[in-house]
């Protein structure tokens, strides 16, 4: 299909020339690492790529699809067989993938179809929404076929070529997706990560902490913080570890609250060993204590931090406790304004969101906006559901998401580095597609604590999972004056876990794109690592899929 391409931010490159600044939200992506700061300038200014004549006949109904995102590597799993059509193939008929996904609506008209086996990603118009909306309503999944003259010729040779469409039966697609997630499985766990927790302890109480049981005044007998010498073999673990494979180069610092000041020399020489190692750090923390640690903030030492802030002061100090009786509000707003004038660090700003704080987070971005962090291309904030257990124990969301996306929309819609419950990393993913020339990023573990991830406790334990820390279901090895001694058995259940190996996984078109779901959650609901724990996936991600595309096309003149 040969069209005529041209760029669809004119606009804003007049605006980069002048010296001008965008209007916050002006078809902007997420800023939320140097990464998507390089997209920003690199790709969405200077090259993005938006058909304005296909896009108009896909409003008007025309040809009905245009390609939005890159040629999957993937699809030459399809490619093959999908071309036998129209070759006298016996028994050969068009049947809509299992994976397809088809997205909400886009604000201005028009829906995404993404292939959750190839990746590929297009725009389609209304009447092909209607055709397989009303076919998904007659068939069984896996059994939506077309006849050839149902589809344009165009539509549907894209369609086979990018894996929307296919000959082979559900099984024999089933069977090819099984082999791509065991590939992205083999690659995702070839790069281990870690993290270290300098102490369990902590100097808030907060109101819905999920590691109380860690905390030095509940932890009778347990040792709590690391010494020098102790961080000395996390080091020496790390170095087994990582020999001969490519391991993440960032290590993150978790807690209890890992920038304590009274850990402050023990953190001091945990960042200078990493730093010797050539790893960078980032830091999950409550940010009291920020300031003792400015000269450790920046892009060679400790160069992401996430702090949370549940709501304006009067909120938030109800949630988030002192122990010293302060504002903790006021503390850490201060820091981060401090830190972020004095350092080059990124921060995110999470927003711990339930029913009884959810009404005011209108009024705690008005406080942001004031403070210049919304629109800021180094803050961005996540305001993300708590979870909490039903009847069964199972964790999940204790809010409406959807309902609460869509009361801050006009804030979303503002602000390029606001996210409201994202389902996480799907935003990249999007972006990539989009902006990169890459295919969706798809995989088959749903966290690093499925694919290599080492967290090294005070006491020589070792764990896969920070929601398991302390608990024996999560823990995988020991640590010493020697190195590391996993535990072979415990290593393989929690790094072998893939959407390949759960059963439901498999006949499910968002496999590789919610990839069994959270594997605690899981254990804690069928206590078993190797069933799904899928959450609001299936109903929040066509969702998601419409509405980040929309926002990052810009949704002006599309």
């Amino acid at each position: 299909m040969k069209t005529e391409r041209r760029q669809f931010t004119a606009p804003l490159n007049k605006l980069k020339a002048s010296g001008q600044k965008p209007r916050p939200g002006a078809g902007n992506p997420d800023a939320d690492s140097a990464e998507m700061k390089a997209v920003l300038d690199k790709y969405i200014l200077d090259r993005a790529r938006l058909d304005w004549n296909a896009m108009e006949k896909i409003r008007n109904g025309g040809t009905g699809t245009k390609s939005i995102g890159a040629e999957s590597r993937l699809s030459s799993l399809l490619a093959g067989e999908n071309r036998l059509i129209g070759t006298g193939a016996p028994e050969s008929r068009l049947r809509l993938s299992s994976y397809a996904i088809l997205s909400g609506r886009m604000k201005n008209g028009g829906y995404v179809m993404l292939s959750g086996l190839t990746g590929a990603m297009d725009a389609v118009n209304e009447a092909i929404k209607h055709i397989v909306n009303k076919k998904t309503l007659d068939a069984n999944p896996g059994g939506i076929y077309f006849e050839e003259c149902e589809l344009e010729d165009e539509v549907r040779e894209i369609w086979l070529e990018r894996g929307y469409l296919s000959i082979l039966s559900h099984d024999e697609e089933k069977k090819r997706l099984e082999k791509a997630a065991k590939a992205l499985h083999s690659n995702q766990a070839s790069k281990p990560g870690f993290v270290i927790v300098p102490d369990t302890g902590c100097n808030y109480a907060c109101v819905y902490c999920f590691e109380k049981h860690l905390h030095s005044f509940q932890s009778k007998g347990t040792k709590t913080k690391m010494d020098e010498e102790e961080a000395g073999r996390v080091f020496k673990a790390i170095d087994q570890l990582a020999a001969g494979r490519q391991a993440e180069k960032e290590i993150t610092l978790y807690g209890g609250e890992p920038l304590d000041k009274q850990n402050k020399d023990l953190v001091y020489k945990i960042v200078h060993l990493g730093k010797e190692r050539t790893y960078t750090f980032r830091a999950v923390t409550n940010g009291h204590d920020l300031d003792a640690f400015f000269p450790l903030l920046g892009k060679t030492g400790i160069s992401r931090i996430q702090i949370s802030i549940d709501g304006p002061p009067h909120v938030h100090d109800k949630r988030r406790i002192a122990l010293d009786g302060s504002s903790s509000y006021e503390k850490v707003t201060a820091n981060i304004k401090k830190a972020l004038n004095e350092t080059d660090v990124h921060i995110y700003i999470r927003v711990n969101t339930d029913e009884s704080n959810s009404d005011a987070t209108g009024e705690l971005l008005e406080l942001f906006s004031q403070e210049g962090w919304l629109g800021s291309d180094r803050v961005n904030v996540n305001i993300a559901a708590v979870h909490g257990r039903d009847q069964c124990g199972t964790l999940s969301p204790v809010l409406d998401t959807a309902a609460l996306r869509a009361r801050l929309q006009s804030y979303t819609e503002s602000y390029h580095n606001l996210t409201v419950a994202p389902l996480a990393g799907h935003h990249r993913s999007i972006i990539a597609a989009l902006f990169l020339d890459e295919p969706y990023r798809l995989g088959s573990v749903h966290c690093t604590a499925a694919s290599g991830q080492h967290i090294f406790m005070p006491g020589g334990k070792i764990y896969s999972c920070w929601e398991s820390i302390g608990k024996a279901c999560g823990e995988i090895g020991l640590y010493d004056a020697g190195g590391a001694a996993l535990d072979p058995l415990r290593e393989n259940e929690w790094f072998g876990r893939n959407a390949a190996l759960i059963p439901a996984c498999l006949d499910c078109k968002y496999c590789l794109l919610c990839a069994g779901g959270c594997p605690q959650r899981a254990l804690d609901g069928s206590q078993s690592l190797y069933m799904p724990s899928c959450g609001d996936f299936p109903e929040s991600f066509p969702v998601i899929l419409g509405e980040y595309t929309d926002r990052y096309l810009g949704a002006r003149g599309f």
